[in-house]
C-alpha cells in the first residue's frame, strides 16, 4: 500500500500461532482472553484484504497486544522501570499497558518479537505519526472487533466493511481503511475529552498524520 513501510519477516506458521494462543492464556482474564481472540480474528480478516502476506504476524501481534492489561497502575509503572520505558508527562494510565505489553512480549515471547509486532503492540491504544499499515490494522482491530458493544465501534465496523465490499481497486480499499482509522482516532479523542481525561500526544499526532498525510479527505 502506497505510503506505508514495513519489515519483511518470516511469517509464523499455523502451528506457531496455535502454540502462542495457548501460551498467552495465563496472561489474561477470561474476558480479556476472549477479546484477544476476537482481535486476532479481526486482524486476520483485515490482513487478508490489506496485507495478505502478513496474516500470521498480525495474529501474533493481536494475541500479544494486551498481555499486561490486567495489572494495576503501580505494577505498570514498575514494568516501565524494569523495561527502561521513559514516560512523557502527563502520564495517561489507560495507555501504559500497551507500552509495558511491548516490553513483556519482547521478554517472554522473543520468537515473535519482530519490530512490526512489537510496534503494533506498543501503539495499539494511541497510534502514532507515521503509523504503518501493520500497526494500523492492530489499532483498528482492537477498536472494531465484534465483541465491542459501543454503538460507535459497531457503526464503524459496519461502515468499513460495507465500503471494502464496494471497493473495486486497492486505492479505494486503502482510502476506506484510512478513513476508518481516522474515525477511530476522532472517536477516541472525543471520548477522552468528554471524560476530561489526559490525551496522549501520540494520539493527537496520529490524527494529524491521517489528516495531513493519508488519503482521508
Amino acid at each position: 500500500m502506497k505510503g506505508y513501510t514495513y519489515n519483511m519477516i518470516t511469517e509464523p506458521t499455523r502451528a506457531d500461532i496455535d502454540a502462542l494462543r495457548n501460551a498467552v492464556k495465563p496472561y489474561y482474564t477470561e474476558k480479556r482472553y476472549a477479546h484477544a481472540l476476537s482481535v486476532e480474528e479481526e486482524a486476520a480478516r483485515l490482513g487478508e484484504i490489506l496485507l495478505p502476506h502478513r496474516t500470521g504476524a498480525l495474529r501474533a501481534a493481536a494475541l500479544l497486544h494486551d498481555i499486561t492489561k490486567k495489572y494495576d497502575f503501580q505494577k505498570q509503572l514498575q514494568y516501565c522501570a524494569d523495561f527502561g520505558i521513559i514516560l512523557k508527562e502527563p502520564v495517561s494510565p489507560e495507555v501504559l499497558h500497551a507500552k509495558t505489553g511491548a516490553g513483556a512480549a519482547e521478554r517472554d515471547f522473543p520468537e515473535f518479537a519482530h519490530e512490526d509486532v512489537i510496534n503494533a503492540i506498543r501503539y495499539h491504544t494511541t497510534g502514532r505519526w507515521g503509523m504503518t499499515v501493520f500497526e494500523a490494522v492492530i489499532f483498528l482491530s482492537d477498536y472494531i472487533e465484534p465483541s465491542r458493544t459501543h454503538e460507535k465501534c459497531i457503526a464503524l465496523r459496519n461502515e468499513l466493511y460495507g465500503k471494502l465490499r464496494c471497493a473495486d481497486t486497492a486505492a479505494e480499499r486503502e482510502k476506506a481503511f484510512d478513513r476508518a482509522v481516522l474515525c477511530a482516532l476522532d472517536n477516541t479523542i472525543s471520548y477522552l475529552m468528554h471524560k476530561k481525561a489526559v490525551i496522549d500526544i501520540e494520539t493527537v499526532e496520529a490524527r494529524n498524520y491521517y489528516l495531513s498525510q493519508r488519503n482521508c479527505i
